[in-house]
């Protein structure tokens, strides 16, 4: 019996196997990566730089002008008075007020709770000393009252008026309650309507 004889052994050709290679090596390193890494490209570096801040705060209304002046009256919540004068101080408005007092009150309690704005016919307040004045600058909101009366059986009639009005009352209406916050400013002023 005759063997066959085996055939020249089948040689690949080398660039086939290289090339099916390459393409096996690739497929397996993009397997790797194919999960949340991107596919393509080197990595994105992203750098955030926080805004400057700058070398002046803002104004806010806390660091108003206003809140720089002086006041006299800081510690009270009322004062009573005639308004002497209105000056400027760094462009705040300053009532320079001579303080009245309510009859037979003490002037502790006129500043901790005020008087009653009211029709009234009597004469209740009374100059403490018409020497002295006190300096009280305006806040940016304040707000004046003008209180007209016509008669005291009838209800006072009111109106918003400028500073400058409220200022140039006459005497007989020219007393005037001042609202006062914290640092002492004006933040409402109304006169007494007396008739």
């Amino acid at each position: 019996m005759t063997r066959p004889r085996p055939g020249p052994a089948v040689a690949a050709p080398t660039a086939l196997t290289t090339a099916a290679a390459a393409l096996l090596t690739a497929c397996v390193l993009s397997a790797c990566g194919a999960g949340d890494s991107p596919s393509a490209g080197p990595p994105v570096t992203v750098t955030v730089t926080p805004p400057t801040t700058p070398s002046t705060p803002p104004t806010a209304s806390g660091s108003s002008p206003a809140a720089d002046v002086h006041s006299d009256v800081v510690g009270r919540h009322y004062d009573l008075g005639t308004i002497v004068d209105v000056t400027s101080s760094s462009g705040t408005p300053v009532i320079v007020l001579d303080r009245w007092t309510l009859t037979g009150t003490p002037d502790s309690e006129v500043a901790a709770t005020g008087v009653p704005i009211r029709v009234h016919a009597d004469a209740p307040y009374e100059n403490q000393n018409a020497r002295t004045t006190f300096r009280v600058p305006v806040a940016p909101e304040a707000t004046f009252t003008y209180h007209h009366c016509v008669s005291v059986d009838q209800p006072m009639q009111s109106r918003s008026v400028t500073l400058q009005q409220l200022a140039a009352l006459d005497r007989s209406e020219g007393v005037v309650l001042l609202r006062l916050d914290d640092r002492g400013r004006v933040t409402r002023a109304d006169n007494d309507p007396a008739c």
